[in-house]
């Protein structure tokens, strides 16, 4: 690959942020008074007397993770960076948007969930009152209104991984209460984690939580290893709230979590095998279905054991040795996808792009220069193989169109614009590191 000059490098990235940004603005659909608007999007559809996925194209829905939630994340953090207030005026109001959109309809995800749920726009929310303080008048309202509703919760129907449910809640509503000290938000992390605590099954020295409890649907699977929907991210969130605390409760079921997901590591492939899929044990080898995602497999898992070296400092060195394995296995998987799937899906969830901002934040995290330049010279390389960047494919199962942070154009704007900035803008895909 062609090493690149790193301001013209960086130039080239905000233009692609820049045009995502644009194409944002020209498309966006706008309410009657001007003060809300949305997109429209693909999104996937579970049927199984059709397909195991078919399309539709609809306006998005109100969240973080698909939603104009997250699309209002990506467009705030383009206005701190070029102080175009074309971008604040749209990012407030998808995220008016997102705000009426959950007090007119019942919306099904449970107030604590950071993706699907009520925490995920009050994390936004605050990002806009960082960002810019005089919009405390249009903004504080709406954010009391979404925290009142955080004490009921753990009384809905939710998860307890990251995507769903407590795991993902714990780091938010703590660094929330570190920076705007509000009792609530200490009450409910607490909450959370001792209700993960209530629910935790112990095998010998291993942690582990059934898997229909910590997705929220009914699984027939084993005990599951990844970040969003397994082991390391119970883990993490038990380590945060161990810090906060300081009980040893919260650090003995987070390093059994991490024991649990640990026995299942493949040394060979330097990776965790995915348990959703038939795996064996023989002569001390883990062998079957290994992931490459965020979501599943060792890149999340390389977030996850990077956090913990600096929440469970006694155990510091296997953590990192964990995430330095895992991050040269991203970026095997990621050089790999990039030559043999470059039309798949580019986007953070489980994309190409995903791996790249993994492998940004673990050099940022620790200063690594050499790792910096190399996400930034491969995001280039990737996007130079599409006729533009709004072109660059989503991560719907069944294809189509998308705008949304998670599996669309407003993460890979994010992802571009944080390889830019000289600032730590925080990652959709670990939001407290």
């Amino acid at each position: 690959m062609e090493t690149l000059q790193i301001d013209s490098t960086k130039e080239t990235l905000l233009n692609a942020a820049l045009e995502i940004g644009d194409h944002l603005i020209s498309t966006a659909i706008w309410d009657s008074t001007s003060t809300y608007c949305t997109w429209n999007g693909a999104r996937d559809i579970q049927d199984a007397q059709i397909a195991k996925y078919s399309k539709r194209v609809s306006i998005l829905s109100p969240e973080f993770y698909s939603g104009t939630g997250g699309v209002a994340y990506f467009l705030i953090e383009l206005y701190h960076n070029t102080q175009n207030e074309e971008y604040k005026k749209i990012a407030l109001g998808a995220w008016m948007r997102s705000i009426n959109y959950m007090r007119i309809n019942d919306f099904p995800a449970s107030s604590i969930s950071f993706y699907a749920g009520d925490l995920g726009l009050i994390f936004v929310g605050y990002r806009f009152l960082e960002v810019d303080n005089s919009l405390g008048e249009a903004i504080q309202p709406h954010l009391d209104w979404l925290i009142s509703n955080l004490k009921n919760g753990l009384n809905d129907k939710h998860s307890l991984d990251i995507i769903g449910g407590n795991a993902g809640a714990i780091p938010v509503l703590l660094e929330l209460k570190r920076k705007y000290n509000l009792d609530i938000f200490e009450k409910v992390a607490t909450d959370c984690t001792e209700e993960l605590i209530s629910l935790a099954q112990w095998k010998d020295d291993m942690c582990i939580w059934s898997s229909h409890k910590v997705h929220g649907v009914e699984l027939d699977t084993p005990p599951t290893t990844g970040y969003s929907h397994g082991a390391s991210g119970l883990a993490v969130a038990l380590l945060e709230a161990y810090q906060y605390f300081g009980d040893n409760k919260y650090l003995k079921h987070g390093r059994g979590s991490f024991t649990f997901e640990n026995s299942l590591f493949n040394d060979e492939e330097g990776n965790w095998v995915d348990t959703r899929y038939p795996h064996v044990k023989r002569n001390g080898k883990i062998t079957g279905t290994f992931r490459s995602a965020w979501c599943h497999g060792a890149p999340g898992i390389a977030l996850a054991n990077l956090r913990a070296a600096f929440l469970d400092t006694g155990n510091s060195e296997l953590y990192f040795e964990k995430a330095r394995i895992a991050i040269n296995t991203t970026k095997t998987l990621l050089l790999e996808k990039i030559e043999s799937l470059p039309e798949k899906d580019a986007t953070l969830c489980h994309g190409i792009l995903g791996l790249s901002d993994i492998i940004f934040s673990y050099a940022q995290k620790l200063n690594n220069e050499e790792l910096m330049s190399f996400s930034r010279a491969i995001t280039l390389d990737y996007i130079s193989k599409f006729k533009n960047v709004i072109s660059l494919p989503s991560g719907i199962v069944a294809g189509g169109y998308n705008p949304s942070i998670m599996v669309g154009l407003s993460g890979i704007g994010l992802h571009c614009l944080r390889l830019y900035s000289n600032e730590n803008i925080s990652s959709p895909l670990i939001c407290v590191l």
